[in-house]
């Protein structure tokens, strides 16, 4: 049972990296389009649920 709640505990933290990573990509980068922010999360969740 502890495992499945540290599991779940770090997908939340990797989930909650991503979103930061993301939101500050948005903020920071002027030339990014919405797909391209899009395509690049869609990616890094990809990756969590598969990992």
């Amino acid at each position: 049972m502890d495992r499945a709640v540290e599991k779940n505990r770090d997908s939340v933290a990797n989930f909650s990296e991503i979103v930061r990573k993301a939101y500050e990509t948005g903020m920071n980068e002027n030339e990014i389009t919405l797909e391209k922010l899009l395509a690049d999360l869609k990616s890094d969740l990809k990756h969590l649920l598969v990992g």
